[in-house]
This record gives C-alpha cells, sequence and structure tokens, in this order.
C-alpha cells in the first residue's frame, strides 16, 4: 500500500475548504507542525478539525470529507468502474488495503490509522478521522445500490477490518 502522499493530502485540503470554507481549513493547518507527514498529518487535520468544530462538528465534517472524496472520484471514472473504484481507492490513496463489499455492507480492511487509534485507546470511530471512511462508504453505496445512508456496526479485530452496513429503508 502507498502511504499517504502530499497530492492526497493538497485533494483532502480542498474539498474540505468547500466543506468549512477556506479560513476554517488554513486555521486548522497554522495549528499543525511542517514536521508531520503521511497518515500522521492526516489524522492530526481530522483531530484538529474535531477541537475546532466538537465532537459532533468534527464528525460530520469528516463524514462530508469521505463523501465527496467519494462524489470526486465517480465523477472521474464511468459508472462501470465504480465498484472498483470504491474497492480499490482507499489503497491508491494511502489509507486502507481495500475495501470489501457484500449485498448489504462493505467492510474497510486494513486502516492505516488503527494502530494510532489503539495507541490513544480509541476504538474504531471514536474519532474523526473514522469518519471519513464512513463517508466514503456511504458516499459510494448511495449512488451504486441506492442506500439512504450507512451506519457502522463493527470491528472485527482479527481480520483487521470495520464493517459498514447499507441503510435501505
Amino acid at each position: 500500500m502507498e502511504k499517504i502522499n502530499e497530492e492526497v493530502i493538497s485533494i483532502l485540503v480542498k474539498l474540505t475548504k468547500n466543506i468549512i470554507g477556506d479560513k476554517a481549513v488554513e486555521l486548522v493547518l497554522s495549528d499543525l507542525g511542517e514536521n508531520i507527514l503521511g497518515r500522521q498529518l492526516v489524522f492530526a487535520f481530522a483531530e484538529k478539525i474535531q477541537d475546532l468544530f466538537g465532537e459532533k462538528g468534527g464528525f460530520s465534517t469528516m463524514r462530508q470529507l469521505g463523501r465527496e472524496v467519494a462524489k470526486s472520484m465517480m465523477e472521474q471514472n464511468p459508472r462501470e468502474k465504480w465498484e472498483e473504484v470504491m474497492e480499490l481507492a482507499l489503497n491508491e490513496l494511502g489509507f486502507a488495503e481495500r475495501v470489501e463489499r457484500e449485498e448489504n455492507a462493505a467492510y474497510i480492511c486494513k486502516c492505516v490509522f488503527y494502530e494510532i487509534l489503539d495507541d490513544r485507546n480509541l476504538k474504531p470511530v471514536e474519532h474523526s478521522v473514522c469518519w471519513a471512511g464512513w463517508g466514503f462508504i456511504e458516499g459510494f453505496a448511495k449512488q451504486m445500490y441506492g442506500a439512504k445512508g450507512v451506519q457502522w456496526t463493527e470491528r472485527d479485530y482479527e481480520n483487521e477490518k470495520c464493517k459498514f452496513e447499507y441503510i435501505r429503508a
């Protein structure tokens, strides 16, 4: 799996500016040190958004960021490639090994942030960075499967994957 590079971070910053505005993003970035790179930078960015907007505000902002990433990828690819893009995009971005799909659920496998969460005694979806993955799954599920939303249901610790079930009703 590739590491989270500057190009990916630039895309995330641009999409976040569309959600919370230029000034808010600049405020978040000004608090981050220049020595933070890759997954540590993305984690710290999500944490600063959570600090700025509170827990619920951070969660919803990062979830919307995930939806925007999914939307952007769907716009860049023909519909017949969306399943493949959904499955491989998190790997290409450096966030996780892959997304596994089932009829009513999707799994984020081997998330690169899990180790950081574990070191801080946080469980999945207890940090805003997790909500970006949640939004990513949701963005695709709404368009591809007609889901009304997505709900995180569990973490399979042995196989290192988080399950997100589609809400259809």
